[in-house]
């Protein structure tokens, strides 16, 4: 799943449970629910402009939502940001496995990543329909539960 709709996620999930200690850990927790979804990916290769560009673009539409959520009000958007960022964080152990030179080798996972892995059964490109459909709904429902 974008990165966007991950964060989307758990600004949701802040906005429908109001305790931090319950919200945070289940925002990381919709991670892996909203992976085993139908949702776009289109394969990088790590450390290519493309990888970059992309992730330059998701940021950035990530960055245009919260600045939307902003301007239209919402209750406690610290709150509701650090949830979005616990919902993607998960993603950042692709970075370190990149990094480490271990992306795409699944025997040197970690339990957590094998899982992360196994789990995406449905990523292509054509997720991004099911994608934009998810994060428009969120989004009207974070705004309508305000």
């Amino acid at each position: 799943m974008t990165t966007t709709n991950h964060a989307i996620t758990g600004a949701f999930i802040a906005t429908l449970i109001k305790q931090p200690f319950l919200a945070i850990p289940l925002a990381f927790l919709s991670h892996f629910v909203c992976d085993a979804l139908p949702h776009f990916d289109v394969k990088f290769k790590f450390g290519t402009k493309g990888m970059y560009q992309y992730l330059v673009a998701d940021s950035s539409v990530a960055l245009l939502v919260a600045a939307f959520l902003l301007w239209q009000g919402v209750e406690k958007p610290v709150f509701l940001a650090i949830c979005g960022f616990a919902a993607m964080s998960p993603d950042l152990f692709w970075l370190y496995y990149g990094v480490r030179g271990k992306l795409g080798k699944y025997e040197l996972y970690g339990p957590i990543a094998r899982i992360h892995h196994k789990i995406q059964w449905s990523a292509t490109k054509w997720g991004i329909i099911p994608e934009l459909i998810w994060g428009g709904l969120l989004v009207t429902l974070i705004l309508k539960l305000q």
